[in-house]
């Protein structure tokens, strides 16, 4: 006879593990299904509504946008001014270039998918520039008369592809997030985060409702040997209703008409180790913090994030930054302005850059400007200029009187005698 596992112990509860991973419904002949979970639906909506539930994880979405897109544009060909006044307004709604790229690389921060509208007029150029939210494109399968669907107060509205030189009134781009998960779609980088943004919300919700309720009830009323009448049942209700929390009503006094000598009443305080469970809650939102900070590759600084006892020198910062800004934010860069290169060229006549982030971290002057100096980097004079001081060679006293310079010398003389 076959020994049972685990010495023939009785299973109480097996727990199962499931792979949580993004999931795409079939497509359908009409249009291709967007990653959904069953528990959580369309992730494109479920992503973009955790923002709301972490502030670190909305932050990082925010500076790796404003980091790609949003700290201005070089100019590369074409007329500086002239490309600057077209792109100052590319809407009938009043919007930048800026807003709106801003917008479309937000979306493709949140969700793995932004998308940028293209508008043509008559004479087949391009006018105008819209965001088109994540959560209202899908895209259709090869061979459909469209490539994307805009859903528009209930209505689909068809959109073609972007390309160079085809004559459509509206035209979308689409810029994708690639994952392995899906040969249509992309999905963000962080969502290995998604059970830390949870667990914290959860986490501040359980604290937020502990306080808001008082937590646990502070006493407990024990009757032995009977029970209460209906009418002191009702006073000692009223009692720790009215009478029993704030300030005001400190050191009351609950006078309880027993009328049978043998019952007893006892009050018990329900204490509970208050210190200890706010020490372990924040120990556990410290640590979902670092990990979805982690998982966006965000600089801790730039999160907002000023860890204690770390070295505050600007050498380990710097090199965060570099990192960030080489990892991070120019294949970004490289995405979008790869994309955007001919519509701007149609669109403005120009092509254009979007600025680098400045990484260099210089100390205060009163320490910068002498350790230059000390290692040859700078003179005197070259520091002394760049903090707005005269050099030493124009501070030189003019000419003295020879008479003065007479007297100087005999004095010397003297001296030395």
């Amino acid at each position: 006879m076959a020994k049972k596992a685990f010495g023939n112990a009785k299973t109480i509860y097996a727990a199962t593990i499931e792979k949580q991973s993004a999931t795409f419904e079939p497509s359908s002949e009409d249009e291709i299904a967007k990653p959904f979970d069953a528990e959580n639906g369309d992730l494109f909506s479920y992503f973009s509504g955790l923002t709301a539930k972490n502030a670190f994880h909305a932050r990082c979405l925010r500076v790796k946008t404003d980091c790609a897109v949003n700290l201005g544009i070089n100019v590369l060909d074409g007329k500086e001014e002239a490309v600057n006044e077209r792109l100052a307004m590319v809407n009938e709604h009043g919007q930048a270039f800026a807003e709106v790229i801003t917008k479309v690389a937000l979306d493709f921060e949140t969700t793995g998918n932004g998308f940028l509208e293209v508008v043509k007029n008559r004479g087949n150029t391009i006018e105008e520039l819209y965001h088109c939210p994540a959560t209202l494109i899908t895209l259709r399968p090869r061979g459909a008369d469209s490539r994307f669907y805009y859903q528009n107060q209930g209505a689909k509205i068809r959109f073609q592809a972007y390309l160079p030189g085809i004559k459509e009134d509206n035209m979308l781009i689409h810029f994708s997030n690639y994952t392995q998960d899906s040969r249509h779609y992309g999905l963000p980088d962080w969502r290995g985060c998604v059970p830390d943004i949870t667990l914290d919300y959860y986490a501040m919700l359980y604290n937020q409702k502990f306080f808001i309720n008082s937590g646990i009830p502070d006493i407990a009323i024990i009757v032995e040997g009977g029970t209460f009448s209906e009418e002191v049942e009702e006073e000692v209700v009223k009692f720790f209703q009215s009478n029993f929390t704030g300030i005001d009503n400190a050191h009351k006094v609950l006078y309880l008409p027993i009328a049978d000598q043998d019952v007893t009443v006892r009050f018990e305080k329900l204490a509970v180790d208050q210190k200890n469970r706010d020490g372990s809650f924040d120990l556990l939102r410290s640590r979902c913090r670092d990990n979805i900070i982690s998982a966006h590759g965000v600089p801790p600084r730039l999160a907002g994030v000023s860890v204690a006892g770390a070295l505050g020198g600007g050498g380990e910062t710097q090199g965060q930054l570099k990192i960030f800004k080489e990892i991070t934010i120019e294949p970004r860069q490289n995405l979008f302005e790869l994309k955007l290169a001919p519509v701007l060229q149609e669109m403005a006549g120009a092509k254009i850059e979007f600025k680098e982030m400045d990484v260099k971290i210089q100390e205060k002057d009163s320490e910068f400007y002498p350790a230059m100096v000390m290692a040859g980097i700078l003179t005197n004079d070259e520091a002394r200029e760049a903090l707005g001081y005269s050099t030493l060679e124009e501070e030189q006293t003019p000419a003295e009187a020879p008479e003065l310079k007479l007297v100087k010398t005999l004095e010397s003389i003297r001296k030395t005698i």
